[in-house]
C-alpha cells in the first residue's frame, strides 16, 4: 500500500509471523479501515491523517500465537539514515567496532553475529519507543505503545517492538521479537525471545517531516515526548539529597585502610555489606576531578562538612601526578597515595580499570581522563568560594582570593591544554590516546578529546589568550558534525569506540561556555545541537522493568539516560547537564528544554529514594551506576536463586560524583543571580 505523506511516499505492509517465516497480509479498505485475513488471522488498521503524520490503530485476533509487524519503506530518497534511539544509529560505527561488538546495522562481515541487516529491539529499549528512518530531506518514523494489554500474559500486558531493515524499512511490532538476538551487552548476547499471542491492539503515529536532513528527527522526538511523558515523582529536598551523597562518600566509600575512596558491592540478599572492590584512583572520568569539583561546591553549602579527603586535597594529588616527557597527567596517579594495598589490586600510576578494553590505552594517556581532569580544576579554580561566582585572572601570577592550590590546578591545567594545542589536528581533532613516552597522539579516532574543547573557554577565560578560544572553535566545528549526524562515537574507553551519549556533554559543556562568554548565537546553535541528540538517549516515558527490584516499584525511567548502543542501560551521567538544558531554555525562550532538564533531576531524586527499601541494600545517598529500564544488561544476579536483577548491587563513585554535581548546581544556581562577569569581578594580575 502506497501511502504519500508531506511528499514523502511510503510503502506500507502488515505482516503475521508464523512458522518462523513472516507472512504478508493483504490489506483491503473497508468502511472502518483497512481489513485483512489470512490463515484464520482477522488484522484491522485504522488510519487518521493529518499534514505531516498519521495517528493508527491495530488488532487482530489469531487462531495461534503469532506477532504483527507494521512495515514502512521509503521510496525514492538518498543518504538514508536508520534510528532507533539509544540503540541504532545508522549502522553503529561498524567500521571501527572489533568483531562481536553489540548490534551494527550493516550487510557486510555476515559472519559475525553482532552484524545484521535488521534489528529488533522491544520498543521500551529505546528512549522513544519510535523507529526513525532518516534521509536528505527529512526523516519518517512510526511509534507504537511499548504495552498492549493481554489476558493471555501473565503479567496482564505483552512488550511491543520497533525494528529497522536495511536499506529502506522501518516499522514497529505488536508483540515485540528480539531478532535476530537479544542483546545484553558489549559482547554479550542471548537467543531471540519474542512475545506471541493470539490477540492484542495498539496504536501509534506515522510520521513524515520534511526538510534539514536527520535533524528532522527531533520533531519526532518532541512529538512523542509530549505524548508520552510522565515525570517521576520524588519526596525529598534536594539538599537532604546532596547531604546524603555527601555523608555517603565519606562514611561508606572511603576506606580508612586504603586512604581512597573506594567503589563497593555486596551480594544480594545473602550478604548486603558494601565492601571495596577498587579504590578510585583515576584523574578523571570515573574518579579524581569528576569527584573532587562536586566535593567542593558541596563544602561550600554545606559549611559543617568534613570529607576525609577534600577536595583540594584530590586536586593536589592529580597535579603531583604532571608528567613532564608526555605533555600530560599520568591518569591514575592518586594511585601514589593508596596504602595497604590487597595482593592483586592495580598498583600502576597510569593504568586505570580501563585499559586493555583497547590494547592502546594501556601505558598510555586517554583523553578522556586527562581533559576532565583540565575542565574541573579549572571550573574548581574559578569559582569563588564565597558566592558561588567564577573569577578571572592570570593563571601564571594567581587568581585574587585564590590560594596557591588553586595556582596550581590553573597551572597544571593550562599545561595540559598546552600540549593537547600542539598536538590538534589542522582540522580541529584531539587525540583520542596519547604517548605517555613522548609528545604524541597515537590514536586520533574517537569524541573524547572533545572534553579539552570544554576546558579551553575556561582557560580563555583566565587567561585572555584567545589561542584558547581559536582552539575551542576548531574543535567544535569538528566535532559538530558527529552531534548534528546523531552519530557520536568513541567517548568511553570500555565501550570499543561504540556511538554513545557521553561525549556529548563535552560538546554541551564547550557551546554553552563559548554562549556565555561571548553571546554569539553560533554557540547557542550548537548547544542546541547538543542537548537534541542527549534526549535521543534521555527516556521520555516510564518503561515497565522486567525483573526485580526495580519491576512493578515505584521507579520511574522518565529523565534517565542510556549510556550508550554497547552498554544498553540508564546510569547518572546525563544529569549533570541539567543546568546547561536550563540556561538553553532561559536563552532560546523553549520551555521543552527546561522540562527535559528538569526531568533528570527528577529521574535522580527519584532513583536515590529507592535506596535501601526497594534495592535491598544500601543507604539513601548510595547509588549504583546503573538501572535497567528494559531487558538490557540484566546481568547481575540475586545471590539466592541465581535469578536476574535490574540493578547492579554497587555504589559506583562516578554515579554518586554526578549526582553530586547536579544537586549542587542546581541549589547554588538558585541562591545566585545569574549575572555576566564584568570588569568588577576581574582580577589583577
Amino acid at each position: 500500500m502506497i501511502v504519500e505523506l508531506n511528499g514523502l511516499a511510503l510503502d506500507v505492509s502488515l505482516l503475521a509471523w508464523r512458522n518462523g517465516t513472516w507472512l504478508e497480509l493483504a490489506l483491503t479498505e473497508t468502511d472502518r479501515g483497512l481489513h485483512s485475513k489470512l490463515h484464520g488471522i482477522h488484522a484491522e488498521l485504522s488510519l487518521d491523517r493529518s499534514n505531516d503524520r498519521i495517528d493508527y490503530a491495530l488488532n487482530f485476533t489469531s487462531p495461534f500465537a503469532t506477532r504483527l509487524r507494521l512495515r514502512g519503506r521509503l521510496l525514492d530518497q538518498r543518504d538514508l539514515f536508520h534510528l532507533v534511539p539509544g540503540n541504532i544509529h545508522g549502522d553503529n560505527s561498524a567500521a571501527h567496532v572489533r568483531p562481536g561488538e553489540f548490534p551494527c546495522l550493516t550487510t557486510a562481515r555476515p559472519a559475525e553475529r553482532n552484524c545484521a541487516p535488521l534489528w529488533e529491539f522491544r520498543a521500551d529499549r529505546a528512549s522513544h519507543p519510535v523507529s526513525i528512518l532518516c534521509c536528505s530531506s527529512g526523516a519518517v518514523g512510526m511509534s507504537i505503545d511499548p504495552y498492549s494489554k493481554c489476558e493471555e500474559s501473565d503479567q496482564g500486558f505483552i512488550r511491543n517492538g520497533v525494528f529497522a531493515d536495511l536499506p529502506d524499512a522501518f516499522g514497529v511490532a505488536l508483540g515485540y521479537g528480539n531478532d535476530p538476538l537479544t542483546f545484553i551487552e558489549k559482547a554479550s548476547f542471548a537467543a531471540a525471545t519474542s512475545d506471541l499471542t493470539h490477540g492484542a491492539a495498539t496504536t501509534g503515529t506515522i510520521y513524515a517531516i520534511r526538510g534539514n536532513g536527520r535533524q528532522a528527527a527531533h520533531e519526532i522526538i518532541r512529538d512523542l515526548y509530549d505524548k508520552l511523558h510522565d515525570r517521576p515523582a520524588y519526596e525529598r529536598s534536594f539538599d537532604e539529597a546532596l547531604r546524603a551523597l555527601a555523608d555517603a562518600f565519606a562514611e561508606v566509600s572511603w576506606s580508612p585502610q586504603l586512604q581512597q575512596y573506594t567503589n563497593r558491592r555486596c551480594r544480594v540478599p545473602v550478604d548486603t555489606k558494601l565492601e571495596p572492590w577498587r579504590a578510585i584512583v583515576e584523574i578523571g572520568w570515573t574518579g579524581g576531578s569528576m569527584m573532587a569539583y562536586p566535593f567542593a561546591l558541596a563544602e561550600r553549602i554545606f559549611p559543617d562538612l568534613r570529607m576525609p579527603k577534600s577536595s583540594t586535597q584530590i586536586f593536589d594529588e592529580i597535579c603531583r601526578g604532571w608528567n613532564d616527557i608526555s605533555g600530560f597527567i599520568n591518569d591514575t596517579c592518586i594511585n601514589a597515595s593508596t596504602q595497604n594495598r590487597p595482593a592483586g589490586w592495580n598498583d600502576s600510576t597510569i593504568n586505570g580499570w580501563w585499559s586493555g578494553f583497547l590494547p592502546q590505552t594501556r601505558d598510555n594517556h586517554c583523553a578522556y581522563t586527562n581533559a576532565h581532569a583540565a575542565y574541573y580544576m579549572l571550573r574548581a579554580a574559578m569559582t569563588d568560594r564565597g558566592h558561588g561566582r567564577e573569577s578571572v585572572g592570570s593563571p601564571r601570577t594567581g587568581v585574587r582570593g585564590c590560594d596557591d592550590p588553586q595556582r596550581r590546578w590553573i597551572d597544571t591545567a593550562l599545561r595540559v591544554l598546552d600540549t593537547a594545542i600542539d598536538l590538534q589536528r589542522d582540522d580541529g581533532a584531539f587525540g583520542y590516546v596519547f604517548s605517555s613516552r613522548e609528545r604524541r597522539v597515537i590514536d586520533f579516532d574517537g569524541f573524547a578529546g572533545c572534553w579539552f574543547a570544554a576546558a579551553l573557554p575556561l582557560a580563555w577565560k583566565l587567561t585572555g589568550e584567545l589561542r584558547y578560544k581559536s582552539a575551542a572553535d576548531r574543535a567544535l566545528e569538528f566535532y559538530a558534525p558527529f552531534v548534528r549526524d546523531l552519530a557520536a562515537w568513541g567517548s568511553p574507553m570500555d565501550t570499543c569506540k561504540s556511538i554513545d551519549s557521553e561525549g556529548n556533554l563535552a560538546f554541551i559543556r564547550a557551546a554553552r561556555h563559548l554562549h556565555e562568554m561571548t553571546s554569539d548565537d553560533r554557540y547557542l546553535q550548537m548547544l542546541a545541537v547538543g542537548a537534541n541528540y542527549e534526549y535521543l538517549w534521555r527516556y521520555g516515558f516510564r518503561t515497565r522493568p522486567q525483573c526485580p527490584p526495580l519491576e512493578r516499584s515505584s521507579w520511574n525511567s522518565c529523565g534517565g539516560t542510556i549510556t550508550s548502543v554497547s552498554n544498553p542501560h540508564i546510569h547518572p551521567m546525563g544529569v549533570v547537564a541539567s543546568d546547561d538544558l536550563e540556561y538553553l531554555a532561559r536563552l532560546g525562550n523553549d520551555t521543552y528544554h527546561q522540562s527535559r532538564g528538569d526531568d533528570g533531576l527528577a529521574w535522580l531524586m527519584n532513583t536515590m529514594e529507592l535506596y535501601p527499601n526497594v534495592m535491598g541494600y544500601g543507604r539513601y545517598g548510595v547509588l549504583s551506576e546503573r538501572t535497567c529500564p528494559s531487558d538490557g544488561l540484566l546481568a547481575e544476579r540475586y545471590h539466592d536463586d541465581g535469578s536476574p536483577a535490574s540493578t547492579w548491587w554497587s555504589y559506583n563513585a562516578w554515579a554518586g560524583a554526578s549526582a553530586m554535581e547536579a544537586l549542587a548546581t542546581k541549589i547554588l544556581s538558585s541562591r545566585t543571580p545569574v549575572v555576566p562577569a564584568t570588569k568588577a569581578q576581574a582580577c589583577a594580575t
